[in-house]
């Protein structure tokens, strides 16, 4: 119960900009950027299901998590983008790029994207970036936004259409949820946030229970 109340929102938010925007597909190279986070460790598996020839950068700590799941791991803070485009993909770029971390890294997955046809998808893509990195490839960027069906009131049986297909992934043993393993009551709301904020969650949390 508490790996399917995790799924929905990030399984969603990867899938819609792998497979909905970036038309992932087998013998791609995918580039999964915060590849041990929520949204990431399900875009690498998202990928993997695809076929895809997946790689993801996190910190030297996190090396064991994308692993796991299957991904070539990129140590983002040890080698600059060129040097990991040049190693992974000759210099070429990736096909795919999926940045989860926003901000900087954002204008990183411009750069590693590959000339003619690469396909960089942001769920974080908030601030203001300089389109011409991608430009001068010749590539494509879309952004993420999951709560548009909420807002709009359109994309709701599309939801439900991901969500079915999440299932059939779990059942075939291709997708899971990165758990943490504290477990909180809904009377410790407070607490479950506060490991969110100080970023000591291990995987996602959920509060089970609820007010009577």
């Amino acid at each position: 119960m508490r790996e399917a109340a995790a799924l929905p929102l990030i399984v969603i938010t990867a899938w819609e900009g792998l497979v909905d925007r970036a038309r992932v597909r087998a013998g791609q190279t995918v580039l999964v950027h915060g590849g041990a986070g929520g949204v990431g460790h399900i875009a690498v598996q998202l990928a993997r299901a695809a076929g895809a020839e997946v790689y993801a950068t996190g910190r030297a700590p996190q090396r064991a998590v994308i692993e796991q799941y299957g991904a070539t791991f990129i140590d983002a803070e040890a080698h600059a983008v060129a040097d990991y485009v040049q190693q992974y993909t000759a210099g070429e770029g990736f096909d795919v790029v999926y940045d989860t971390v926003g901000g900087e890294v954002l204008d990183a997955s411009f750069a590693a994207a590959r000339t003619y046809g690469g396909h960089v998808v942001s769920c974080l893509g908030w601030g203001t970036h300089s389109l011409a990195p991608l430009s001068f490839r010749a590539a494509t960027y879309s952004g993420v936004f999951t709560l548009l069906p909420l807002l709009t009131g359109r994309g709701h049986a599309h939801h439900g259409e991901i969500l079915r297909e999440a299932a059939r992934l779990v059942e075939a043993g291709k997708l899971s949820v990165r758990m943490d393993a504290r477990e909180f009551a809904f009377a410790e709301a407070n607490a479950s946030h506060a490991a969110v904020e100080a970023g000591t969650a291990q995987g996602k949390i959920v509060v089970s229970g609820y007010a009577v």
